[in-house]
């Protein structure tokens, strides 16, 4: 084997007996074509799986009920771990790790007496973390957000869901979570 240090003025490649595999620049690290990174029990390293879904159309909600957030358009899914029928994450057999796991929540009313929004993140059916927008008794206006990411220790068979939670006084109306852009929920699994 013949290690090859090629340096430019912005980057370095290292080749093995001529072919490249890896270039080093002020960016980071880019593995070669065809290339990975693997741990020492030869495991290739990602940051798989992966997953995005959003919302697709406005969700409506029962005032002081907690209620499960529907992300029924998926944007990716490596390994087709999340299912839209029942709007959860699954960790697949032998992808467990620690993952970053992020949702966002938009939350409107038709009344200007929004109290309270939560968005809670389950595992495994009990409650994990949660973050909230608590605007008393004063109400806030027609709409508030709520976004949280966190890091979990999942094992195969674990799985996450998003559930939401509004207060809106005693006059709520047209309470939904936003569609589209505005209510997403994603993971990945952290390198390690």
């Amino acid at each position: 084997m013949t290690i090859t240090l090629k340096p430019t003025a912005s980057e370095t490649t290292i080749q093995n007996n001529g072919s490249d595999i890896f270039t080093v620049d002020s960016t980071g690290i880019a593995m070669a074509s065809g290339k990975t990174i693997q741990n020492a029990s030869g495991d290739v390293v990602t940051n798989t799986p992966a997953f995005s879904a959003e919302l697709s159309s406005a969700q409506t909600l029962t005032n002081v009920t907690v209620t499960k957030a529907l992300f029924n358009n998926q944007l990716f899914d490596t390994d087709n771990a999340f299912d839209t029928s029942t709007n959860r994450f699954t960790v697949p057999t032998g992808k467990a790790g620690i993952y970053s796991i992020s949702a966002h929540l938009r939350f409107t009313t038709s009344a200007s007496n929004l109290n309270l929004a939560v968005l809670y993140i389950y595992k495994n059916n009990a409650l994990a973390k949660y973050a909230y927008n608590n605007h008393n008794a004063n109400g806030r206006g027609t709409a508030d957000s709520v976004a949280l990411t966190t890091l979990l220790d999942l094992n195969a068979g674990d799985y996450i869901e998003i559930f939401a939670y509004f207060g809106a006084g005693t006059t709520a109306s047209g309470l939904a979570l936003n569609d589209g852009k505005h209510t997403v929920f994603c993971g990945h699994r952290l390198i390690t």
